[in-house]
């Protein structure tokens, strides 16, 4: 009888000591997640990152060496900015999350659909408040030698360079490829950077036509660490412009 009441003892012991665990967890997991809200809110600054994966669908962009496709990659590496930024706090809405053109019309031509397409994208854009536009593409160039990330940015929004300037400054570094490209306005005939009145950049993740830079553009660690380098170049362009 005594041997059932210490078993009993124990066990109930065993019992209140996993209760109080459970507890302890619980009580840390919301406390950290209050701390991070908190943290996080504050570079967030009401801002949504509208990523935009270049291309889609029909328009499959650039082709590299080894045959990777643009539009494959950047909405590759979109979805997982998506997912880190949604794991900061940071509010996001993708332009695309399938291999679509936007807004495509069956028997159009293929210039008319690409028309639409970027209408579409800039459409949401535009109708997403306090949109940070975020466009992400791969570069390509006839001499094989150029590699490296780099960022242009829209000429609307006073904005949009300061978001370049900390895009291109935290890629170079977590990259650390020696990149030593600087971040420049973008050319006139870049529809959505021509376009868009909100903050808006266009990151050119590398180059298609660089045969070591198109491995490292399909490789997962190195495609983690590009969306690492984008998200940290945000908060640090939230917090500098807040």
């Amino acid at each position: 009888m005594i041997h059932k009441d210490l078993q009993m003892k124990h066990y109930l012991a065993l019992i209140l000591t996993l209760a109080m665990i459970s507890i302890i967890i619980i009580l840390l997991y919301r406390s950290l997640q209050k701390v991070r809200t908190t943290f996080i809110g504050a570079f967030t600054n009401g801002n949504v990152v509208v990523i935009d994966a270049g291309h889609g669908g029909m328009d499959g962009g650039a082709t590299g060496i080894s045959g990777l496709l643009e539009k494959d990659c950047t909405l590759t590496i979109s979805k997982k900015l998506d997912l880190f930024m949604s794991f900061l706090g940071v509010p996001t809405v993708m332009t695309r999350t399938e291999d679509l053109s936007l807004d495509h019309q069956g028997g159009a031509t293929i210039r008319k659909n690409k028309v639409s397409d970027l209408k579409a994208r800039l459409r949401l854009a535009e109708e997403t408040e306090n949109a940070v536009f975020v466009s992400i593409h791969l570069n390509k160039f006839p001499q094989s030698q150029y590699r490296g990330a780099q960022v242009f940015y829209g000429p609307n929004n006073q904005n949009s360079e300061l978001l370049a300037k900390s895009l291109q400054k935290c890629l170079i570094t977590a990259i650390a490829d020696g990149n030593t490209s600087i971040h420049k306005k973008a050319t006139d005939d870049v529809y959505l950077m021509k376009k868009a009145t909100c903050p808006a950049v266009t990151v050119e993740c590398g180059f298609v036509s660089n045969p070591e830079e198109e491995v490292l553009l399909k490789d997962d660690g190195y495609q983690k660490k590009m969306v690492l380098a984008i998200a940290g170049g945000y908060l640090e362009y939230v917090n500098e412009s807040t």
